[in-house]
């Protein structure tokens, strides 16, 4: 029986009171499979009825109601028996477990002359009210986990909070969870279990080794003594859920209220687990940055070839304890950190030479049976050659992510930069500091989908990049050899139409290319947007068209190097790319909420402001209107017509109201407009000018109805978009059926 006997009754009574007779007295009882009563409770209402004397209470203590109860024990079945005095009748329902055995009785003691029923018929009805009363107890002891679930905030301290309280309702065996792939196969070193053993002994660990790599999927094995429940979100496989009897647990099994109840807690902590490994995974990511940053910094400020691979070797089993590390080299190098010498004597390559060999990151399995084992070589590759192989090795078997194994392989690189002398060190460290301006500008271009937004950061990176007089971005004109500036890092330029046929956009158009440009002694470029001796263009471009270019200008004379040509070259494709998605994502949003039709919002757009304006403003108003006998028009017009028809109405609404009001297309011919924060009397009026303008300006001529509904906050409290709604659409149906071309108030 699922939960503690106490607690379950609580909630089946609930139940088999709602189906108790009104007025008739009772005693409701509990007994454990002793037959000792553990609760019992009044069955009538006290306020409509007096209760049971002391006597009857009395009475169901007596040798004589403990028989009954021993009888349904030992029967199953149940029992009805009346008292000998014919006073009292009593009835006891055993509950039965799915392997048969009772674990308690529910029993009854009511007069006799209350009974004119069938108190065994009505007590064979009671199986169903159990049930609910079990869902019932079900959904609330979810609910509970749940909302302790959110006092955790990481994934670890919730399992085990999750598999502690879920050990404890169902009381029978243990309860495990265990990470699962991207594929759904169990990840065996992120396992958290209730039972206490040594690593590597508990019970979960043969289960996961039975399981093996065979995707999870919610089954029942061992005739009823593992349970296995997947949890997920949205399709992405999170962690595994056992509940497990261990061998020396002989006489019991789980039946379907535990399977339910499991199944319950898997759904609804979800999305608290998925919250909980987000959070893991961004404090992971910042340790991997930050080791990262450490390392960049020790190759930036030496060449200590020690300091580096130190860190390498101890940071990775910090971020992963399942892995040992090794390090094989193919030079002997000046360092303390234990190394091996890379051999090339091998009958069979092992996994490190392969990885040398071939130049690139190896994960594969090795051993046989019990003894395999998952290893990950990455070479440690430097500017000029591979210099030695990074070597990770699990304690058994385990499928890494390629987000893991490419995090791998860039501290194999990161290794292998040490080996670089002095002054591939000094390129390095340029190298880096691109990287990381390309990094931040990628990740701040990510961070936005705001045009505006993204033109001032791409212009003000550019101006404190190339540290230039001028840096601008410009757009070119659909069908037009002209360029608008969009963005500058002087503001009085914004907006300038300069022509395309100048020399510098004019080589840019030609080549598609990167342009560079100094002019030598000879005074500045003849430039009309910017008077400058040297400059640089690159072209922004879109499905092989050049959309637009970024421009950097200064008055000094070859100011700019190669290199920065070809950083912003990278800018150009950082810039085009964001752009062009910011673009995208405006024209996506604006469709989304958008009818294709009428060009008015949709229904889901318009339900979304309706409650944001219930929300936060104090008094509104909402018109639904419906086109009169439209069906009619599509019918002798055809629907061609019918859909002008509708657009022109659509039109009218939209130039009879503010912009602050919201204007949708509900569904078929029928419109809806919310006015914020206006009240009845002007609605009604915007109403009535609508409904003019349809009658006076469509051809065909169309008549509108409209419902009107206005809602104040002082008197509509705890009012709902579908209830203001369906005020207006009553009022709507009253304007249609008396006589149409009218506006009616609810």
């Amino acid at each position: 029986m699922l939960g503690k006997l106490e607690t379950v009754f609580s909630y089946t009574a609930h139940f088999i009171l709602q189906s108790w007779p009104e007025k008739r007295p009772g005693i409701l009882f509990l007994t454990d499979s002793g037959g000792r009563i553990i609760n019992f409770m009044d069955m009538h209402d006290s306020q409509s009825g007096s209760s049971l004397s002391d006597a009857a209470r009395h009475y169901m203590q007596t040798q004589e109601v403990c028989d009954y109860v021993s009888e349904a024990l030992s029967t199953k079945e149940i029992v009805v028996k009346t008292k000998r005095d014919n006073t009292l009748v009593c009835g006891a329902f055993p509950l039965k477990e799915l392997d048969g055995s009772v674990r308690a009785v529910i029993g009854m003691l009511i007069p006799q002359r209350e009974i004119d029923f069938d108190l065994r018929a009505y007590m064979r009805g009671l199986e169903p009210l159990i049930r609910m009363g079990y869902d019932a107890y079900i959904q609330h002891a979810t609910s509970q986990i749940v909302t302790d679930l959110t006092l955790h905030d990481t994934a670890r301290d919730l399992l085990g909070s999750l598999t502690r309280q879920i050990s404890h309702i169902i009381s029978k065996g243990h309860c495990s969870a265990v990470k699962l792939s991207e594929d759904g196969v169990l990840i065996p070193q992120e396992i958290v279990t209730t039972q206490e053993a040594e690593p590597g002994q508990a019970h979960i660990h043969q289960l996961v080794s039975r399981v093996g790599n065979t995707p999870v999927t919610s089954s029942v094995l061992d005739d009823h003594r593992v349970i296995i429940v997947p949890v997920s979100l949205n399709d992405i496989p999170l962690y595994a859920l056992f509940m497990h009897l261990p061998p020396e647990e002989k006489d019991c099994v789980y039946d379907v209220r535990d399977i339910a109840f499991l199944q319950e807690v898997a759904e609804k902590s979800s999305c608290a687990l998925w919250r909980a490994i987000m959070s893991d995974d961004l404090r992971r990511e910042a340790s991997k940055k930050d080791l990262l940053y450490q390392l960049m910094s020790k190759i930036q400020a030496s060449i200590d070839v020690n300091d580096v691979l130190h860190e390498i070797v101890t940071s990775i089993p910090s971020l992963y304890p399942y892995f040992s590390v090794e390090l094989f080299l193919t030079v002997e190098p000046n360092a303390t950190t234990p190394v091996k010498q890379l051999s090339f004597q091998e009958v069979e390559p092992s996994t490190s030479t392969k990885a040398y060999l071939e130049g690139r990151l190896i994960a594969e399995e090795v051993g046989e049976g019990d003894q395999r084992v998952t290893v990950i070589a990455a070479p440690l590759l430097g500017k000029q050659g591979i210099y030695g192989v990074l070597q990770v090795t699990s304690e058994q078997p385990i499928s890494l992510s390629q987000h893991e194994k490419d995090y791998i392989s860039i501290l194999a690189d990161t290794a292998g930069t040490a080996f670089e002398n002095a002054q591939l060190y000094q390129q390095s460290r340029n190298l880096i500091r691109e990287l990381r301006l390309i990094n931040e500008m990628a990740r701040q271009l990510n961070k936005s989908l705001d045009l505006k937004e993204i033109l001032d950061f791409v212009t003000e990176m550019m101006q404190a990049t190339f540290d230039a007089e001028f840096c601008a971005i410009l757009r070119k004109q659909p069908g037009e050899d002209k360029f608008d500036v969009l963005s500058s890092s002087v503001p009085a330029f914004n907006g300038t139409v300069v022509n395309a046929l100048e020399k510098p956009f004019q080589q840019i158009m030609q080549s598609k290319q990167t342009l560079l440009l100094a002019q030598p002694g000879t005074g500045p470029l003849p430039f009309s947007l910017f008077s400058c001796c040297s400059l640089m263009g690159v072209p922004l471009v879109v499905e092989g068209e050049i959309s637009g270019v970024l421009l950097v200008a200064d008055f000094r004379y070859h100011f700019f190097s190669f290199d920065d040509y070809k950083l912003l070259e990278i800018f150009g494709q950082h810039a085009s790319l964001a752009m062009t998605n910011a673009v995208l994502h405006n024209e996506m949003e604006r469709m989304v909420i958008t009818d294709n039709l009428t060009g008015l919002f949709t229904r889901r757009y318009l339900n979304e402001r309706v409650r944001a304006s219930l929300e936060k403003d104090s008094y509104g108003s909402l018109i639904l209107i419906d086109i009169d006998y439209f069906k009619t028009v599509n019918d002798t017009f055809g629907h061609q017509v019918g859909d002008e028809v509708l657009i022109q109405v659509s039109d009218l609404i939209r130039h009879s109201i503010r912009d602050s009001d919201i204007a949708a297309r509900w569904g078929g011919e029928e419109l809806a407009v919310y006015l914020p924060r206006v009240d009845k009397a002007t609605a009604h009026s915007v109403a009535e000018r609508i409904r003019e303008c349809v009658e006076q300006e469509t051809s065909p001529r169309v008549t509108i109805s409209c419902g009107l509904a206005k809602w104040n906050r002082e008197l509509d409290v705890n009012l709902s978009v579908e209830a203001l709604f369906h005020q207006a659409d009553i009022a709507l149906y009253e304007a249609k059926n008396s006589g149409r071309n009218q506006v009616v108030l609810a």
